[in-house]
C-alpha cells in the first residue's frame, strides 16, 4: 500500500517582505503506482506562484492521463511519457503568458516528476531541488541531485530557452520503499553539496514515519509545522517543500519527529 505526505511553507524572508509562497506541490496515488512532483518559483519572476502550480498541475494531468492505461516496460518509454509531460506543462505556461500578455520569463518555475511503482522508479527534472530514495535494500541514494549552473544560485527553469534541453529524465527497474522529493529551500539542510549524498538523520525519520499506517492529512500537517519549525527556519529562510512516498513497512516504528537537519 502507498502513501504520500507533503507540505509546501513560506519562506521567512517571503514572508518579511510580502512575498507568496512560490513552491507547490502535488502527487496522484493511482491503483499501482504514485505520481508526484514538486515545483519552485523563480524569486526574480513575478508570477513565478502561479507558474509553479501550473506546472505541477498539468504535470500531474499528463502523467495521468499516460499511465492509465498500461504502463510502460522498459526505460526509453518510461522517458517519453515524462518528457511529453514536461512539454505539455512547459506550452501550458507559455500559453499562460501569451493569454496575460506577460513574459514567459515571469512564469519562470523548476520541475521534479517523479512516477513509483512495485518496479520502476521514473524522474524528470531541471532547476534546483533534490530527489532522495529509500532502496529495498536499505541504502539511501539522492536519485536526482540539484543542478548546477554556471554560477552560484544560477538555476535554469522550465521557462529557459530550450528549457526541454536541459531536463534530466531517468527511468530505472528498481524496487525502492520510499521516496522523498524537495525544493532547495530544503537541500542545504538534507543533501551534502559537495558530495551529493543524502544526509541519513534528516531523511530516515521520515522514511520511518511513511512506512507506517498513518493519517495522511493529519501527518501532512505535522510535517507543515514541522517545515515551519524554529530549527528549520534558523536554518533557511526560503519556501520549503517536502514530499515524501512510500510503501508501509510494519517493522518501521521511528517517527520523523526525530528528524535531524545539518
Amino acid at each position: 500500500m502507498w502513501q504520500v505526505i507533503g507540505a509546501s511553507t513560506q519562506g521567512t524572508s517571503h514572508i518579511r517582505f510580502g512575498s507568496p509562497c512560490q513552491d507547490a506541490h502535488g502527487y496522484q496515488v493511482l491503483e499501482n503506482c504514485v505520481i508526484a512532483a514538486v515545483a519552485d518559483g523563480l524569486g526574480s519572476a513575478a508570477k513565478s506562484d502561479e507558474g509553479a502550480k501550473l506546472a505541477i498541475g498539468k504535470t500531474l494531468d499528463e502523467l495521468v492521463q499516460a499511465l492509465a492505461g498500461n504502463q510502460p516496460d522498459n526505460t526509453e518509454n518510461w522517458i517519453q511519457a515524462l518528457s511529453n509531460a514536461f512539454a505539455q506543462a512547459r506550452q501550458s505556461l507559455e500559453q499562460t503568458a501569451e493569454t496575460s500578455s506577460l513574459p514567459l520569463r515571469e512564469y519562470g518555475t523548476t520541475l521534479i516528476a517523479v512516477v513509483v511503482t512495485p518496479n520502476w522508479l521514473a524522474v524528470g527534472h531541471i532547476g534546483d531541488g533534490a530527489v532522495v530514495a529509500l532502496i529495498e535494500d536499505d541504502t539511501l541514494e539522492t536519485v536526482s541531485a540539484p543542478q548546477r549552473g554556471e554560477y552560484a544560485n544560477e538555476v535554469t527553469p522550465l521557462t529557459a530557452q530550450n528549457a526541454l534541453d536541459f531536463v534530466r529524465f531517468s527511468a530505472r527497474p528498481i524496487s525502492v520503499k520510499a521516496v522523498a522529493l524537495l525544493s532547495d529551500g530544503l537541500q542545504n539542510l538534507s543533501i551534502n553539496a559537495a558530495t551529493r549524498t543524502p544526509y541519513a538523520p534528516f531523511f530516515t525519520p521520515f522514511f520511518d514515519a511513511i512506512g507506517q499506517v498513518i493519517d495522511i492529512d493529519e501527518t501532512s500537517k505535522q510535517l507543515a509545522d514541522f517545515l515551519d519549525s524554529e530549527r528549520i527556519c534558523s536554518k533557511t529562510d526560503d519556501d520549503k517543500t517536502l514530499v515524501v512516498v512510500g510503501k508501509v513497512q510494519p517493522e518501521r516504528e521511528k517517527l520523523y519527529s526525530d528528524a535531524k537537519v545539518e
